[in-house]
């Protein structure tokens, strides 16, 4: 992580938060109807924002 930027840290560490809370919507059973639909674009968001952290790095 020292390779990145301070903007490219925190969007690892809000991607992973993403990525998990989609993860746990998908692989928990009993959370009300509506909510598992979100986990996919959750999970899909949490991978944009790793990519994306890859072009803030330092010199």
């Amino acid at each position: 992580m020292k390779k990145h930027t301070k903007k490219g840290r925190n969007l690892v560490y809000i991607g992973i938060w993403i990525n998990a809370v989609g993860m746990a919507l998908a692989l928990v059973e009993g959370i009300p109807e509506p909510y598992p639909a979100f986990s996919i674009p959750l999970i899909i968001v949490g991978v944009l924002l790793f990519i994306v952290a890859n072009f803030y790095r330092e010199k």
